[in-house]
């Protein structure tokens, strides 16, 4: 095929995209493969949790005009009114990704609307074979089901599931409390009739008989189970098990890595299974698995547990008995795991996906390492280490990425620095911000990139007018004061009109040649995205990236509680006080007074940062704030070197801007793990799951109350876990290379 025929973007639609859902996980392990192969790829659904909103557009967006060179990836795992108008979207090429429904039977007096939706995915999945030239199942009994529903060409292509999210500590507080000898017999899953806890709990009693101290740990949500959870309840209690098995609920990913790390064995006795990808995370965590062969779990599983012949409990409690008894079972069961998980590995999904598009005559490229320059500021600043975080970022994709750092405002250097690039570069990426670069040589800049055949970024960090040097010089000569007689003024005027004319010109030639010679245009804000057509009126060229987390400089994060305290030790800190901290230069739009008057009593306000050379006066108004009111709670710390540091002894911290394009410091705090506290303006938004939001003094008071509550504290620290795995460079900065034209 041309390179006119193929596709320039691969966007994916699921009615719900929620953090810990298989599904959801599995369209933005996608979404990243795409960005890799140099696609642009958005996720759409009519509904997302907060936590992730800033990472999804809304399903309103799918129509519009015709989307020439753009295949869309409708998820179907349960009906949904939205579904019907994304399959009618006006795409070039639809594909149905296929994880299964349970059949309506399963939720009978349980709940009617898992019924009725259950019904109604069955009824789409017709639509969906009309309307889509390829149907993509994660198991072959999925695929059989696809056919039945009448897709002409059908492909098996697993889950893609995203196992860094499980690289997080286990919870101290779970292990703890499992830490003793007894087995633990772990079942994981929504609680719902399907995934059969009514035959857990009778082979869990049967098995007990032999092992008395056994527990049962069954982990997943109940939101929906209704009265089929009273019904296991009652179960539990004529059982005679009611000291012995829990009902965990829903839990933070810490807390599942827990239980699978204090499970003896998993067991499934599902009576209906898609897929079942927490067989996966038994093997991942190395623990023993039983198993009933309902639906597609054989396939899953293969020869990594021990399948069942039939759910009768005492059959059930010799399969337990073997796995948790026999030590060189256990270890063969394992090892298979260990090779079996390989077949789920990234490279081996990803390349089943690219046959399965190659079946329906999809023309989309391969991921591809690339050789990448990144240019930004030498000095260490914000927009430097966030630099060095993005080619962090992209080496962990597999690229080759040199950083280059310029003096500011060093045209010389800047040249200079350009010049020693190599011709194999692929790529480069320019990360700007007013002071970096001068204007007429950034612009010469761009186009000797361009004229050398370079692949240009130019990702923007501060775009709207105020910002450029040459718009200040326009509103200058615009706003001139007079200061001759009248007659005088009268013959001056032509001269600042040619004047403003030629400051104008100037101005505008600026913007066009910025927008113009690069490629792709990458802002981090709203705010300067609302600006971006000051450079350019092609909309497709600009694309939104949030900023990555960005480590701070030289720190190792504390493990514990007690980690914490002595690092407070060695700080000079108060090692059990709730400390509150707000990082970064002391501008006055950061209201730092404010932080410190509306600090509640027994916490302590810590300020690390230093002086901006432009706005010392606010520095020393601070200072004198605090030593004529003998603030003994406020600690200010001035040594850069230290600020990573404080920060990480740190509770909370404490962004309460005027105003803010985008923050690196919160980026910054979400890396170390801390809890927010931010001013309710657009640049913080994206941030809504890992903090509180304040409009004023009164409300920053009882934030800073409210956080120190521990579920409070502990419900914001486990969303901070989520956007913090959702903003990994790793996972974010590829995002970077969307739409570059080949080389």
């Amino acid at each position: 095929m041309s390179g006119e025929d193929r596709l320039r973007a691969v966007h994916q639609f699921h009615p719900t995209i929620t953090f810990g859902d298989a599904i959801s996980n599995d369209c933005f392990e996608l979404q990243r493969h795409f960005w890799s192969s140099g696609l642009f790829s958005e996720v759409y659904a009519a509904e997302t949790k907060p936590e992730l909103r800033a990472f999804t557009r809304d399903a309103g967006e799918l129509g519009g005009g015709a989307r020439r060179r753009e295949a869309l990836l409708i998820h179907h795992s349960m009906g949904a009114a939205s579904l019907d108008a994304a399959a009618s979207a006006p795409f070039e090429r639809r594909a149905a990704v296929y994880h299964n429904i349970a059949p309506a039977r399963f939720f009978e007096g349980v709940s009617e609307h898992n019924r009725d939706h259950a019904a109604l995915g069955r009824e789409q999945l017709a639509t969906l074979a009309a309307a889509c030239e390829l149907g993509i199942a994660d198991s072959e009994f999925n695929r059989e089901e696809l056919v039945a529903a009448g897709f002409r060409r059908t492909a098996v292509v697993p889950i893609l599931v995203d196992w860094a999210a499980y690289d997080v500590a286990p919870d101290p507080a779970v292990l703890a409390r499992l830490a003793d000898e007894r087995t633990a017999i772990l079942v994981v899953g929504q609680i719902m009739p399907h995934k059969a806890i009514h035959d857990v709990l009778p082979a869990f009693a049967r098995y007990r008989e032999r092992d008395p101290g056994a527990r049962l740990l069954i982990v997943g949500s109940s939101a929906m189970a209704g009265p089929y959870l009273v019904r296991l309840r009652d179960d539990v209690t004529r059982l005679g098990i009611g000291d012995a098995a829990t009902f965990t609920g829903r839990v933070s990913m810490s807390a599942l890595a827990a239980y699978y790390r204090s499970a003896s064995v998993v067991l499934t006795l599902s009576d209906h299974e898609g897929f079942c990808v927490p067989l996966l995370e038994a093997m991942r965590y190395e623990r023993p698995i039983v198993a009933h062969p309902a639906g597609a779990i054989p396939e899953t599983l293969g020869d990594a547990g021990i399948l069942l012949r039939s759910k009768e409990p005492g059959s059930v409690a010799d399969a337990l008995e073997r796995a948790v008894r026999d030590d060189r079972l256990r270890e063969s069961l394992v090892a298979r795991g260990t090779a079996r998980l390989a077949e789920f590995s990234r490279e081996r999904v990803t390349e089943r996906l690219h046959e399965a598009f190659r079946l329906a005559g999809w023309d989309v490229p391969r991921s591809r390492p690339r050789t990448i320059a990144i240019v930004s500021s030498a000095e260490r600043c914000g927009i430097h280490h966030y630099s060095l975080a993005v080619a962090d970022g992209l080496r962990a994709d597999g690229h080759d990425v040199t950083f280059v750092g310029v003096d500011r405002a060093d045209t010389a250097d800047l040249f200079r620095n350009l010049a020693r690039l190599p011709a194999r570069t692929d790529v480069v990426i320019v990360e700007h911000e007013a002071g970096i670069f001068r204007e007429v040589p950034f612009v010469r800049a761009l186009y000797d990139l361009r004229r050398r055949g370079f692949a240009t970024i130019l990702s923007l960090h501060e775009l709207e007018p105020d910002k450029l040097h040459a718009y200040r010089m326009l509103t200058q000569a615009l706003h001139y004061r007079m200061s001759r007689s009248l007659p005088k003024e009268i013959v001056r005027i032509p001269v600042v009109a040619a004047k403003l004319a030629w400051r104008f010109t100037k101005y505008r030639a600026i913007l066009a040649l910025t927008g113009g010679l690069p490629h792709r245009l990458v802002v981090h804000s709203e705010r300067s995205r609302f600006w971006s057509d000051l450079l350019t009126s092609d909309r497709a060229k600009v694309q939104h990236v949030p900023l990555v987390t960005t480590p701070l400089e030289d720190v190792v994060l504390p493990r514990d509680a007690q980690e914490k305290r002595e690092l407070r030790r060695r700080l000079r800190l108060p090692p059990d006080a709730f400390i509150f901290v707000s990082p970064g230069f002391f501008f006055r739009r950061k209201r730092f007074l404010e932080v410190i008057a509306a600090a509640p009593a027994g916490s302590v306000v810590l300020l690390s940062g230093t002086a901006a050379s432009w706005e010392r006066d606010y520095f020393d108004e601070v200072m004198r704030y605090v030593r004529d009111r003998r603030l003994e709670h406020v600690v200010v710390n001035t040594d850069y070197e230290r600020m990573g540091e404080h920060v990480a002894a740190a509770d909370c911290v404490v962004l309460y801007y005027e105003d803010v394009f985008q923050s690196a410091v919160a980026t910054q705090a979400i890396w170390a793990g801390l809890p927010c506290i931010f001013s309710d303006v657009p640049g913080f938004q994206i941030y809504r799951g890992a903090g509180l939001f304040v409009s004023d003094t009164q409300g920053l008071h009882e934030a800073m109350v409210e956080v120190q509550r521990p579920e409070t504290y502990a419900r914001l620290a486990e969303q901070v876990q989520v956007l913090r795995h959702r903003l990994a460079p790793e996972r974010l900065a590829p995002r970077y290379l969307a739409g570059l034209p080949p080389r």
